[in-house]
């Protein structure tokens, strides 16, 4: 054996086994904060219209939300997140809640920073609060959760428009047409979400049901085009099959545009009746 691939080796096996001597309690598991902070929608869409995020014919709270957040708090910025505003002309205060690795100091201290005027009008420091989330899940929990979410999937290469995105739904009703077939859209909904949550957060979800759903249009670029699409808030019961990947799962979230408001889950305790 030449000399110079005999040391190659030999580095080889000193790294695997300094690898294989790290403890693993010293393996760092990140925290994950849930975050709750009180909205002044007069500032917030003042600061949207100044952006000119706010158009005659589409305003995206989810990608105006977006963009706040990330002027505010940078890196810290909590995703995925849930804007909640009550629709009327007498609301004047909304509710953002998020998942983020910083707690509520951190997020503050960085608005200190950032913040411009307007946008600390918008999201006051004292209305910013955060509480440390487990670690390690108890696996076999049972848990109630919410979600908000966009049920899409894209276009295959071969396809019209190929890359772009289209709702769940329409895609089972077109296999279910050509199987003579009526789909129900509670369902497939349902079968998506199940394949999301079990894929990624190692979940048994038992139950799922639509509680709202609505097409609604977004734009994902300052002056591009509004999309169409799919919104819907679906309601269920989980089981907790691995608890560190079911943290992750609420530090990742579900689906696609976990970045523009959909995906954050919302727990509650799960009803012996009445589930979900």
């Amino acid at each position: 054996m030449k000399l110079s691939r005999w040391l190659r080796l030999a580095r080889f096996d000193r790294s695997v086994q300094l690898l294989s001597e790290v403890p693993e309690e010293d393996v760092e598991t990140k925290s994950v904060h849930m975050v709750r902070a009180e909205i002044d929608l007069g500032s917030f869409y003042r600061w949207a219209a100044s952006r000119r995020l706010m158009t005659s014919s589409v305003f995206d709270d989810g990608y105006a939300m977006h963009c706040l957040l990330t002027e505010v708090f940078g890196d810290h910025a909590p995703k995925p997140f849930r804007l909640i505003t009550h629709r009327s002309a007498h609301s004047t205060m909304g509710l953002l809640y998020g998942y983020t690795g910083h707690d509520a100091d951190q997020l503050v201290d960085s608005a200190a920073c950032y913040a411009d005027p307007l946008q600390a009008h918008t999201i006051p420091s004292e209305a910013i609060k955060t509480k440390e989330m487990p670690a390690d899940w108890t696996k076999g929990r049972r848990l109630g959760f919410e979600v908000l979410v966009r049920p899409v999937t894209r276009r295959s290469r071969n396809a019209d428009r190929p890359g772009t995105e289209k709702d769940v739904f329409q895609s089972s009703e077109t296999r279910a047409l050509d199987k003579g077939a009526a789909p129900n859209r509670e369902d497939v909904y349902a079968r998506w979400l199940t394949v999301q949550m079990e894929r990624h957060g190692r979940v048994d979800v038992e139950k799922c049901r639509l509680h709202s759903f609505r097409n609604v249009r977004v734009i994902r670029k300052r002056r591009g085009p509004s999309i169409a699409g799919p919104s819907a808030v679906m309601r269920g019961t989980l089981t907790i099959g691995e608890g560190r990947e079911f943290s992750k799962l609420l530090e990742r979230g579900v689906g696609r545009h976990r970045s523009y408001g959909y995906g954050m889950l919302l727990l509650r305790p799960s009803l012996l009746r009445g589930d979900p």
